[in-house]
């Protein structure tokens, strides 16, 4: 699977409407996922694990 499109609102670090396109990156062939301590990389990943399966790894860890 390759995610074309990603829309993130309300989501940890995203507050506000983010629309994030992939496919300039997928057409280069390999791409990563980078930025300094705080920008959001970590907040991407859980978005799309919870687009993809429901959950996130934050809900998982945390005790209950």
């Amino acid at each position: 699977m390759i995610p074309l499109e990603l829309q993130l609102e309300g989501f940890l670090s995203y507050r506000n409407r983010q629309r994030l396109d992939f496919r300039p990156l997928i057409d280069a062939g390999l791409f990563g996922i980078l930025g300094p301590t705080g920008s959001g990389k970590s907040a991407l990943l859980e978005a799309i694990l919870l687009a993809l399966y429901g959950l996130s790894l934050i809900h998982i860890s945390e005790p209950t």
